[in-house]
């Protein structure tokens, strides 16, 4: 205190490195691509029944591979959406000049909307017609799990169902109005979608509807 040289006691990380980190999630994490073992390796994991305290025996024998997967993605998403996490960011807008680069609540937003619903604007636009089977779905299994509990954070944010700053309420309800018109204009098309993948969006269309004609809970 005094140091005409001293440093500020609190910096704003830059928007390259939170950028960074951003794409370092999309790639390894909302990404199906980490996971994709061969099957083998799948049938090879088992659960343990070594019983000790403060430990459940399981109760099947296989791995539970969606179930666990989701479990570290859904954390990954709850820390990035926490309220406490957008109202930090929030935040950190007023504390960079306006004339220097910095990572929006918007951005943010946008940026998780886009990557983990990715398929929604991937989808008609491969340059060879792709047969899509239940099998080979548009939409992996890992994704659509994925793209559920991203849903059910965003339609929360979008309710005024956490204490995030109104503003990220406000651009979450864009991100899910933009993403129902992309989703509707997929399965109003003439795209040969799988089983699963059309059910899935059928699915996600009508969540997204009852989201947007529900009552907001505002603070007064």
């Amino acid at each position: 205190k005094g140091d005409d040289n001293a440093s500020p006691p609190l910096k704003v990380v830059t928007a390259d490195q939170q950028r960074d980190a951003l794409q370092l999630l999309e790639e390894q994490v909302f990404s199906d691509a980490p996971f994709n073992f061969p099957p083998e390796i799948y049938n090879h994991l088992a659960a343990s029944h070594w019983s000790h305290w403060g430990t459940n025996l399981p109760k099947r024998a296989d791995y539970p591979a969606h179930e666990v997967i989701l479990m570290w993605q859904d954390r990954i998403l709850q820390q990035v959406m926490s309220s406490l996490t957008l109202t930090r960011l929030h935040d950190s807008e007023l504390k960079v000049p306006e004339s220097e680069d910095a990572l929006t609540t918007a951005e943010l937003l946008q940026r998780l909307t886009n990557s983990v619903f990715s398929e929604t604007e991937l989808l008609g636009k491969e340059k060879d017609e792709v047969e899509y089977t239940n099998r080979k779905p548009a939409i992996s299994s890992l994704r659509r799990n994925l793209q559920r509990a991203y849903l059910r954070r965003l339609s929360k944010l979008s309710l005024g169902q956490t204490t995030a700053p109104e503003d990220c309420q406000t651009v979450s309800f864009m991100e899910i109005t933009r993403l129902k018109t992309r989703i509707d204009q997929i399965l109003a098309s003439d795209l040969k979608l799988d089983g699963y993948s059309r059910a899935h969006l059928q699915e996600t269309s009508s969540r997204i509807t009852k989201v947007l004609d529900a009552t907001m809970m505002i603070s007064l």
